[in-house]
């Protein structure tokens, strides 16, 4: 690998690596000079001169390193083929990174095969074909690479939403995150998220240093017309939202060709922007045939709740804040039922094996129901009645089952658990909105989870997921999944079938026919009793 040196100076890590891989050496063979180049994809120092050594001069003017990033597990294979000069390297490939940051995990066994052609230059064997990227292993990636959540407001501009990014840590981490911000948000959050600056806009160079804790970020002119004062406040709102996360940026200043922008008073329109919003202790669940609100090994009689046992209810969710509105699928899972205190119950909307709602913070009520060899999605609006809106079910549904919605908090992106042709994924996609909040599709997905089988999975914070994984003894096992980190499994208990997750991956509660247990370290200690489908607000 070569040597790893530290450094604070100007750096966004307190002690960061740099990984500085040996060259090509003298005579070496062409095998020698493939593995050299894959070895030296940890070494990110002057835009991966070490890799480049290895390249002929030709292709080392055009290779582009950061296209991908194909993170291996078991040591690469490099093997000859019949042609002069010609190899494939063989990988296990664990996950990938684009040129954008996004990490896409791979299915377990998944495997790659790279061509490599080499020729002999002044006595030297060099690389002569190559795909573009660098390749290294799942152990040394969070060494060299590190995720920060970028953030874009959310369609209605109360909510930041994270859209995870991956980084080679080293100096200047604050013009990538800017760049990268400025660039557009991760696709499956295009058209659910907005940013305030305009499309195309560019750094009038491309750094932004940070001198004593104050990152300035210096824009061309364009960025200014016809903008308003609210505008430019919610570009400054942005830029902090974005770059007060690295260690060594407190706040941030704004300029156009190095005069600072003039932000005028502030706007009567500008709001607070909530950040990982917050769902409380209160949880709802079924006692019995009563729906009823518990937290600290309490359950708690709805005051003015209607009497609900006729319907038998079973999976009800509710509203966040005032916790006001209620909703729940009949006892069958063909009826969605919306109540609240002091509020009678109504018939929203029916179909077949309903999924368990989940109301967003707009006040819309989630579900679907199975359609053919797919599923239809179901959104109850505030005023109670059901979307009509012809592409809310988007056209990648068509051949999926969906066996859990979960609406994140901030409501622009949507968690599923689906199967499809046998197996099972957990999906994220954006939600794309209309000015009034009125949901209008679900753009296409990314992929969290193609492991074991997963029954069900809930938020427990901004981008961690909860899942229940089915191992290969049958029984359940919680995980946490999260992109900016390794899964975390759980430990397991027996008879458990069903999650709840709350304010961060310690608030997890797991459901057995006896009980629900709550998450303590990596095991578990009972809660409460006789509660059946509990549930944070969401």
């Amino acid at each position: 690998m070569g040597t790893a040196t530290a450094s604070a100076g100007g750096s966004a890590l307190t002690n960061q690596l740099f990984y500085n891989p040996p060259g090509p050496a003298e005579d070496a063979g062409p095998q020698e000079i493939i593995e050299g180049f894959i070895s030296a994809g940890v070494g990110a120092a002057e835009d991966y001169t070490a890799a480049r050594e290895f390249l002929t001069a030709e292709l080392a003017a055009s290779w582009v390193p950061n296209e991908r990033v194909v993170i291996y597990g078991a040591d690469p294979n490099v093997v000859p083929l019949p042609e002069p000069n010609a190899f494939q390297i063989q990988l296990e490939v664990v996950a990938s990174v684009n040129a954008k940051g996004i990490r896409t995990e791979s299915a377990p066994g998944t495997t790659e095969t790279i061509q490599v052609r080499l020729v002999e230059q002044d006595g030297q064997w060099r690389i002569s074909g190559i795909p573009n990227g660098v390749m290294i292993s799942d152990v040394t990636f969070p060494l060299v690479f590190r995720a920060h959540n970028l953030y874009f407001y959310s369609s209605t501009y109360r909510y930041w939403v994270p859209d995870t990014r991956w980084f080679v840590q080293r100096s200047g981490m604050a013009a990538s995150v800017v760049n990268a911000m400025l660039a557009g948000p991760a696709p499956y959050l295009e058209g659910a998220v907005t940013s305030a600056f305009p499309v195309e806009t560019k750094l009038a160079r491309d750094a932004v240093p940070v001198v004593s804790g104050v990152a300035a970020v210096d824009f061309s002119a364009e960025v200014l017309q016809d903008s308003t004062d609210l505008n430019r406040q919610q570009m400054k709102m942005q830029l902090e939202q974005n770059l007060r996360q690295l260690t060594n940026v407190n706040s941030v200043e704004m300029t156009v060709n190095q005069r600072e922008v003039d932000l005028g008073p502030p706007s009567s329109e500008l709001i607070a922007v909530e950040h990982d919003p917050r769902v409380g202790d209160t949880q709802v669940g079924v006692l019995g045939q009563d729906i009823v609100f518990f937290r600290d090994r309490q359950s708690q009689a709805i005051e003015n709740l209607p009497d609900v046992s006729e319907y038998e209810p079973r999976d009800p969710a509710v509203s966040v804040g005032e916790l006001d509105t209620i909703a729940f699928l009949s006892g069958d899972r063909s009826t969605l039922l919306v109540t609240g205190p002091d509020k009678d119950v109504a018939q929203v909307a029916t179909g077949r094996g309903l999924t368990g709602p989940s109301i967003d913070p707009e006040g819309w009520i989630w579900s679907a129901s199975s359609q053919g060899q797919g599923s239809k999605l179901i959104a109850v609006g505030p005023n109670l009645s059901a979307s009509t809106q012809t592409g809310l079910t988007p056209s990648w549904l068509s051949d999926m089952s969906v066996r859990e919605l979960r609406l994140s908090r901030d409501g622009a992106r949507a968690l599923l658990v689906v199967e499809q042709d046998g197996a099972s994924r957990v999906l994220l996609a954006g939600v794309v909105r209309s000015s009034d909040g009125a949901p209008q599709t679900l753009t296409s997905p990314l992929e969290l989870w193609t492991n074991e089988p997963v029954t069900t999975a809930v938020w427990v914070g901004e981008t961690k997921v909860a899942a229940l994984q089915r191992g290969q003894d049958d029984s359940l096992v919680p995980v946490i999944l999260d992109p900016a980190e390794d899964n975390q499994e759980l430990a397991g208990w027996d008879g458990s079938f069903s999650l709840s997750g709350g304010d961060g991956p310690d608030d997890l509660f797991l459901q057995t026919t006896e009980a629900v247990y709550k998450k303590l370290g990596n095991g578990w200690i009972r809660e409460i009793d006789g509660i059946r489908d509990p549930a944070f607000p969401g």
